[in-house]
Parts: C-alpha cells; structure tokens; sequence
C-alpha cells in the first residue's frame, strides 16, 4: 500500500519485458514451450529487431462482453459512446483463442470493456483455462454477486480478482463510478473473504483496487484501514487515467487537460507532472503489446492493444483467420516497424500505433 511515486516508475519498456521474463520464467505454469517461446520473443524484440515474429504472445486479454451495469465517466462502455459493436463473447471463440494460443500463454485477462460477472459462461473460461495451467485474472465492480456466484469463484480456482471500488464513501463512489452501492460491495468482499476462509482456500488473489482522485485522496487512510479489516490481499492506489476510448489519439498535453477534472491534487498519487502537463513516464520505446501481448475482442476482433475502443482501429479477426496469421499481418508488421528509423507507415493502414507514438501516448 504505497504512492504511486513507487507504482508509477519510469522505466523503458525493454525492462517491462524484462519484468516478465522473471514474473513468468520461474512461476507455478511455466512449462518449457512457455519458456523458450518467452525468450524467443524477447530475443526477436530486442537482438534481432524482428518484425515478424515466430513467437505467440505470453499474455492475452480477452473480453468476455463490453456490456456493463455501471456508468462509469471515463468508460466508453459507461458513457454509451459508439464505435464498437456490443455483444458477448461465444463459447466457439473463445475455445479456438484458448486452443490456438493456449499452449504458449503464461496469463488470460478475463476483462476489458464490461462486467466479466455478466457473462453465464465466465466460470467455464476460467476452467478452461486452468485445465491448460494459465494464471487467470478478473476485473469486477463487484456488484454482480450472491452466494452462488462467490462459491463459483472460489472453486473455479481463479487465480486473481480485482475488485474496482474508487472510494471509501458512497459520496465519493458516486463522483467517478456512476451505479455502484458502496456498502453492498463492501459486504460482498467480506463475503467472498470468509468464503475463502471457509474452504481453506489460497485462491483467488483479492486485490481491491482504487483509482485515486482529488474526489477521494482524502479517504486513502480510511481506505488502507478498511482493506485491512475486510482481510483482502492488496490494496492497490491507481493512476487516474483520461478518456480511455481516445487516450491514444490525444497529445500528452491533451490527455492532462482532458484528466484534469479528476486528477488528484498529490500528485504523488498521479501518472502526469504538474508543472510539464504531461505522462511522468513518457515511452520513447517499442510497444510492448505487439511483441509479447494480444488484446482480443469479443467478436473475435483482435486489437493492436487494450486500449483500443473504435474496431475500425482492429487488426483483423481469429472468427475469419488463424491468430498466427493476423500477428504477423501487415498492420502488425507496419506497426512493430514504427520506432525504427526513417519509417512512416502507409496511411491507408489507418495505423492507430502510429498515432500513439506520435503523441508519446503508450500505456
């Protein structure tokens, strides 16, 4: 439970990469195809400068619905905005990510654009998974639950739930995440705490996490004290963030200005510098997400990454081709190409990492 000046280092994106390699190298799924093929990727990145790659992504997102029952005020699912379809993920989708790709993945992200708890069958993607040893993670505003749904989760043997609650009041809930019954949400951690408890369980991994700003900065202390007592793993303070529909396509001092409504007065507490109007740690690096990460809609669409709402912006779709030959298409090709010298992408690939780079924008 510290600051963010701690959370938020500036470091270069080589040594994210390098993080991996030890979170995942040595971890309980790590078999030897998973392995070589981490390195692998890591070798093509950054020794070879390889542009296309033989190396799977060693981590997936995967949304299961960008449906939601909150409104969250810088969610383009909670504000209604338009630019992607809505919809569930179906089961054949799924399977054939998990099949194809499943073999070399270390982590699934199981969120993206909407309530994961929304969806019937999200218990049967966290099995699935498992029964390939992939590390799975959910992202929850935790107002879908009762007993059943809290006993599925524990057995399902989910390896982490982050419950997003961004506050320590219903006054201050009510600022950013539009829908949320504070009290209810607490009750349900407490709940899905004792259950744990009850069947002796280690898993999953309870992070409470809260995105700080200057609507609920003052109730940090109060915050720590609470995820104490309720008994969850980790607190974690995050980084208010702007738009995340057009954070990408916003210069850095558009994406201060556009978060300034929000933006906690510590700025301890913040991903931008005050004084400069801009991100504290500005990438001038390759992406990481095009060489070792995938972001996967759920109709199937894949996304150069998670932070890419419009489809018109999408790379391609596994419903119509193999995943391998969309990683190494010529939007992916192109676009793993732009730090490298004197390259300028053709416009008509629409490249939206162009765009990021451009404004210094990667997340």
């Amino acid at each position: 439970m510290v600051k963010l000046s701690g959370y938020i280092t500036n470091i270069n994106v080589f040594k994210k990469g390098l993080n991996y390699f030890f979170k995942f190298m040595f971890g309980e799924n790590s078999t030897m195809k998973r392995k070589i093929n981490l390195i692998s990727a890591l070798i093509q990145w950054k020794i070879l400068e390889r542009e296309r790659l033989s190396s799977y992504p060693i981590k997936v997102n995967i949304d299961p619905g960008n449906i939601c029952n909150l409104h969250c005020k810088a969610c383009p699912t909670g504000v209604g905005l338009e630019g992607r379809n809505k919809g569930l993920i179906n089961w054949g989708t799924y399977k054939k990510i998990i099949d194809e790709i499943g073999d070399y993945l270390f982590e699934v992200d199981l969120y993206s654009w909407g309530e994961p708890f929304l969806h019937r069958q999200i218990f049967d993607m966290v099995e699935y998974a498992n029964q390939k040893k992939i590390t799975t993670i959910i992202s929850s505003n935790f107002m879908v639950f009762n007993d059943e749904i809290c006993e599925k989760i524990i057995k399902s043997q989910l390896s982490l739930l982050i419950v997003s609650l961004h506050g320590g009041s219903q006054e201050s809930i009510d600022s950013y995440q539009v829908g949320t019954d504070f009290n209810k949400v607490i009750n349900n951690m407490k709940k899905i705490v004792e259950m744990k408890n009850k069947l002796k369980s280690n898993k999953p991994f309870i992070q409470w996490r809260m995105v700080v700003t200057k609507y609920n900065e003052h109730e940090i202390e109060k915050v720590q004290k609470m995820a104490k007592e309720i008994g969850v793993n980790r607190l974690e303070l995050a980084p208010y963030r702007c738009d995340m529909a057009t954070e990408v396509l916003m210069s850095n001092e558009r994406q201060f200005e556009t978060a300034k409504t929000f933006l906690p007065k510590d700025e301890g507490y913040s991903m931008y510098n005050y004084s400069k109007k801009e991100k504290k740690n500005i990438k001038n690096d390759d992406c990481i997400w095009l060489f070792m990460q995938a972001a996967v809609n759920w109709n199937g669409s894949v996304s150069p990454c998670c932070a890419i709402w419009h489809e018109k912006f999408d790379f391609g779709n596994i419903s119509e081709k193999p995943f391998l030959e969309i990683w190494n298409n010529e939007k992916y090709i192109a676009a793993r190409r732009l730090n490298r010298k004197n390259y300028k992408p053709d416009p008509k690939l629409g490249l939206v990492c162009a765009t990021c780079y451009k404004n210094q924008a990667q997340i």
